[in-house]
């Protein structure tokens, strides 16, 4: 048996944190290791090291096996990068796939001058909360146990291990393939995260047998040599089967893509952020949403976006490193893309607002209309059916419809220059590098390769010309053949 030392609550145990994150993956049918498989933001190693990081721990040992080096490289790149970060980021290797225990037996090395608990996770289960493990520590210090486990009671407990008690008390935990068809229907199952005494931890995997099924090392045995011992075990139970889903296939990273966005989208709204539909939005964890912004169906922001108070969404929209600020009514059917929009502009439907587009307070951009590099000021309106490329626009502008910006001659790009108060008629190319001055007109249908000086009137056009009596001389001709 074992001697633990008691702590007192006010003297919470040193924590050192062991990640596993040494499996192959192969039904995820990549060649990465499982743990660099990658949610929409972070590989799933990386959800979990930012989760343990938040409870600084003395040190964070990951065991790494197939692809060692890389996984390595990876993690420490999330430090680097400024992810997470930890007192003490240590490595070691798992050399053979024997099982959890053989893998939590390699990281002993690097806690043999450790004293405390010892926090076990798995590099494959990104939705584990960090309230959760601090709620699984609180009580492993106060039950003063040498082993603690978190535990969730469902109805489909599948091929989980089951928790096996006397009563009360957690006596062991039997891996699904080897129990009997009275402990598969114990709907308590194992959720394989541990707190561990230290000083009884070493021991403990080095009495592992793998006399099992699978012919492995399984870390739940340690559970029944603590209860074996009469050493006290916590159990904390959880109630959202989510929150300890794994990943070992496709589909259940996608599943936890889904969870991860389900509790996102709950936050915004919970902070006063209107989602009209949240199904069917995707918002990446890096983007900012304001209080009374109001997004609607389908809609995806992504990357470094941010939503400022009072913008509507209308939906179907695409929207990636973009600032749209207060009042901005976006309407369906938008992608932006490396972008600024001021306060209340009208942007769509169906609108293309390309990188570099810098649109100011109180701009129009209507249906069709795509911008690339573009600069409009206060007040300018491009309202149906224009290209603007490599562009600048002046306040209260006004662009017809069909209006292109000719900026790219085959070989190089080209600025065009619309000052302020200018209206374009429709249907005009205007073919950089140009001027347009203040004040100045454009007719319709023009194509304009000279700079227009300021409040002056530019057009190009060829005569029209009319033939009385044509059109019914062509329908007598055409009845004539008939």
């Amino acid at each position: 048996m074992i001697t633990r030392t008691a702590q007192s609550p006010s003297s919470p145990s040193p924590l050192a944190i062991v990640v596993l994150a040494a499996g192959m993956g192969k039904r995820m049918l990549s060649d990465l290791p499982k743990a660099l498989a990658r949610t929409r933001e972070n590989t799933l190693i990386d959800h979990v090291l930012i989760t343990a990081s938040k409870l600084d721990p003395e040190r964070i040992v990951v065991v790494t096996g197939h692809m060692g080096d890389f996984v390595e490289e990876e993690v420490k790149l999330g430090v680097t990068n400024g992810s997470w970060s930890c007192k003490k980021l240590l490595f070691a290797r798992q050399a053979e796939q024997l099982g959890t225990g053989d893998a939590v037996k390699s990281a002993l090395p690097q806690l043999k001058d450790f004293v405390g608990t010892v926090l076990i996770l798995c590099g494959d289960m990104p939705l584990v909360r960090e309230e959760s493990l601090r709620t699984l520590i609180s009580l492993h210090q106060a039950e003063n146990a040498t082993v603690s486990l978190i535990s969730l009671v469902t109805s489909q407990p599948a091929a989980y291990g089951r928790i096996i008690r006397d009563g009360s008390r957690v006596t062991q935990i039997v891996e699904a393939r080897d129990c009997t068809p009275q402990q598969l229907s114990v709907n308590e199952i194992n959720a394989a995260i541990y707190a561990v005494d230290s000083a009884f931890l070493e021991p403990a995997l080095k009495e592992l047998k793998n006399e099992n099924a699978q012919k492995e090392y399984y870390l739940t045995d340690i559970v029944a040599k603590a209860s074996g011992e009469g050493q006290t075990i916590a159990a904390l139970v959880l109630h959202d089967e989510k929150e300890i889903q794994g990943v070992n296939t496709r589909y259940e990273l996608g599943l936890v893509n889904r969870s991860l966005m389900e509790r996102r989208i709950k936050r915004l709204m919970e902070e006063g952020v209107e989602i009209l539909d949240p199904a069917t939005v995707l918002i990446d964890e890096t983007c900012t949403v304001h209080p009374g912004a109001r997004i609607g169906p389908n809609v995806q922001l992504l990357g470094k976006t941010t939503i400022e108070a009072g913008v509507i969404i209308e939906g179907t929209a695409l929207i990636f490193n973009t600032h749209i600020k207060s009042r901005s009514h976006i309407k369906i059917g938008v992608r932006m893309e490396d972008a600024q929009v001021g306060e209340g502009c009208a942007v769509g439907p169906f609108a293309h607002i390309r990188p570099g587009s810098v649109l100011g307070e109180e701009v129009k951009i209507g249906n069709f209309v795509e911008t690339k590099k573009a600069v409009l000021s206060k007040g300018a309106k491009a309202s149906h059916l224009t290209y603007l490329g490599d562009c600048s626009v002046g306040e209260d502008s006004n662009i017809g419809a069909g209006t292109i910006t000719c900026n790219y001659d085959g070989y190089s790009k080209f600025e065009t220059k619309i000052g302020r108060d200018v209206f374009i008629g429709s249907n005009s190319a205007l073919v950089a590098p140009v001027t347009i001055d203040d004040g100045a007109t454009v007719g319709a249908g023009s194509t304009i390769t000279k700079n227009v000086e300021k409040d002056s009137l530019a057009f190009t056009r060829a005569p029209q010309l009319a033939k009385s009596g044509w059109s019914k001389n062509k329908r007598e001709k055409a009845a004539k053949k008939k």
